[in-house]
């Protein structure tokens, strides 16, 4: 333990050294005492030895797990099984062009041989001007080229309780939380409260139903993605419909949910939910080497948005969505604010392409691609688009009559192959959120209507189910292999399930028999039981006389009285009912008065009385005469 501390302090006190050199001359004398001698060496490796033979000898499985979770970074570890979009490796350069590479530096470096001859000389000598004033040159400065990027090497990975998220309902509410859905719920309830009327009153929502109407929202997506889809309420049909729609909630339950969120609601409730997505989408999530910033098509009326993804995986990072039009550049700060100095590459979109800009975000650790269309501002002049050209530390490559802009990257990553697999990552992603979109769960009467909150809100759950796929199949716990309908088929069961099981707890009218067998059917539990109780319970309403043991005789010592009371009284069983019905008959055992419905008549014979036991009074006639 001693040798290992003198060589940690003699590593520190050498790198301090080493950083005074960068700043000031090393003085002679200094270094001769820092360096050690050959006897020094030969005492540390004899008392190394003696520790070692002290020590006990170590298992190779135990000495190969501890070094590889000393030398492992826990927020970095690689998902194999994850279906990447791309390897890393698909952007790195093939040996031949590497050579060139190579051939082209050694060639710039060289000094141009003298012009002989009467040939006019060119115009250009290898240098062009854009426009706006920018130089571009076919030769690059070997100084600018040492600066570049090293090659990128970040893993998208979970973060925090992401890395064991274990199932499709666990992953989503990290993203949409328990704030997100005590918004919704006041949200709609406050609806209600200004719908009431006196005809029509609703009961309040509570968090278990708004679950259960997300949940078919995301089944909806799931079974009505089709162009031509059918009306909404063929799902809750016998003949075309499911029957977790049937069970979890009627179809005006579902219809009034759906009219309380498009009510009117400002565009500042919607952004609450949005922010609180992005807040959570950045925080349980580490992107890759790879990031891509581009707009997309937005669904809310009058809106722009603009994304950041993860490229290997369509993770949607960061996003922007906004009524008023944005600076270009500010919208770019704001979406890779978290990837400064960490050496990612970002893929901007044409309309995000700021060569001032890609030139900053080098300094700050961050290299740049972009398509440069030709009719740019920054466009070289005189330009024949046959050799790449230089500018400081950016570079330009010629493709399909554009160009590929570079700046910051490797000389080792293929600048083309790169922009040409992550140039549409952005895209993508809305894509796979529109795929099963929740808003094919809008009423008809509803889809009419420009609603900005409601639109936004199925966007962000379509955002949120996406983000949370891609987080469960990063999980060790979770399946790398599992399909986006299976995913967000899941997710709509897991989001009922309790719902359902309220229901099926619950002895109400009406939940009948045969949707409790559904519902088991659905769970997946054993309806035996319920068929038990089912049968004890008809066997009561259709025999109304059955008799306990304890109640079949009657007790030692009982005289039946008159079996007609003196006047006619309320019955209390009918009292209870708020019925007033009044009745002379009555119990002869306890003389409670009790009308036909509630009095049980028997025989004497099946009682067991004999006639001389019959009590005085017990008949009308006898009464009367």
């Amino acid at each position: 333990v001693t040798v290992l501390t003198y060589r940690r302090l003699k590593r520190f006190v050498l790198l301090q050294v080493y950083k005074q050199t960068m700043e000031c001359v090393l003085d002679e004398e200094l270094l001769a005492n820092i360096k050690c001698s050959d006897q020094e060496e030969e005492d540390e490796d004899g008392e190394k030895m003696e520790v070692e033979e002290r020590l006990p000898p170590v298992d190779s499985t135990v000495q190969s797990a501890s070094f590889n979770g000393d030398d492992s970074d826990p927020l970095q570890e690689a998902v194999c099984n994850f279906p990447w979009i791309f390897e890393d490796s698909d952007m790195l350069m093939n040996e031949d062009q590497l050579a060139d590479v190579v051939l082209k530096k050694e060639d710039s470096a060289r000094p141009a041989a003298p012009k002989r001859g009467r040939g006019r000389p060119p115009n250009n000598n290898g240098n062009y001007t854009s426009p706006c004033g920018q130089l571009w040159s076919v030769t690059r400065s070997p100084d600018i080229s040492a600066e570049d990027l090293p090659l990128l090497g970040q893993q998208a990975c979970g973060k925090g309780p992401a890395r064991t998220v274990s199932n499709a309902v666990e992953a989503w509410m990290l993203l949409f939380d328990d704030e997100m859905l005590r918004s919704l719920l006041r949200h709609i309830n406050e609806q209600m409260r200004k719908r009431r009327t006196a005809t029509s009153v609703q009961r309040p929502l509570d968090v278990v139903e708004l679950r259960a109407f997300l949940g078919l929202s995301y089944l909806c997506g799931v079974f009505r993605n089709a162009r031509h889809n059918g009306p909404l309420d063929e799902l809750w049909t016998l003949e075309l419909g499911n029957a977790i729609f049937r069970a979890s909630m009627s179809l005006a339950r579902f219809e009034s949910i759906s009219e309380c969120l498009a009510g009117n609601c400002g565009w500042s409730e919607g952004q609450k939910l949005w922010q609180r997505l992005i807040i959570n989408c950045r925080s349980y999530y580490g992107c890759s080497s790879w990031l891509t910033v581009d707009e997309t098509f937005c669904a809310v009326a009058k809106s722009r948005m603009t994304l950041c993804c993860d490229a290997r995986t369509l993770y949607m990072a960061n996003a922007v969505v906004s009524r008023n039009q944005r600076c270009p550049d500010k919208d770019v700060e704001q979406l890779i604010c978290d990837f400064k100095t960490t050496g990612r590459n970002v893929t901007l979109g044409s309309r995000y392409l700021n060569l001032t800009q890609c030139e900053q975000l080098a300094q700050r650790q961050i290299s740049s691609l972009g398509k440069l269309e030709a009719n740019s501002p920054h466009w070289p002049r005189q330009w024949p688009t046959e050799s790449p050209l230089f500018g400081g530390s950016s570079k330009l490559i010629p493709l399909d009559g554009d160009a590929v802009f570079c700046c910051g990257l490797s000389s080792q990553v293929d600048a083309v192959q790169a922009y040409e697999q992550t140039s549409e990552a952005c895209q993508q992603f809305y894509e796979h959120s529109q795929r099963f979109s929740t808003a094919h769960a809008t009423p008809a009467p509803l889809k009419k209507q420009i609603n900005p909150f409601l639109q936004l809100l199925h966007f962000v759950l379509n955002a949120a189910a996406v983000n949370a796929w891609i987080l469960l199949r990063l999980s060790p716990k979770g399946d790398a292999a599992m399909d986006q309908r299976d995913f967000q088929r899941q997710l709509g069961l897991f989001l009922t399930q309790q719902r359902l099981q309220r229901r099926l707890q619950r002895r109400s009218t009406s939940t009948s028999l045969v949707m409790r067998l559904q519902i088991c059917e659905i769970l997946g539990q054993s309806s035996q039981r319920l068929l038990s109780e089912a049968t004890g319970e008809a066997k009561l309403t259709h025999s109304v006389g059955v008799l306990t043991p304890d109640k079949m005789s009657l007790p030692l010592g009982i005289n039946l009285a008159s079996r007609y009371g003196e006047k006619h009284r309320r019955c209390k069983p009918c009292a209870r009912n708020k019925r007033g019905t009044k009745s002379r008959t009555r119990c002869q055992q306890c003389l409670q008065h009790r009308c036909g419905n509630h009095l049980i008549s028997r025989c004497y014979e099946c009682v067991g009385i004999l006639p001389g036991q019959l009590p005085e009074g017990n008949m009308v006639d006898e009464g009367a005469t």
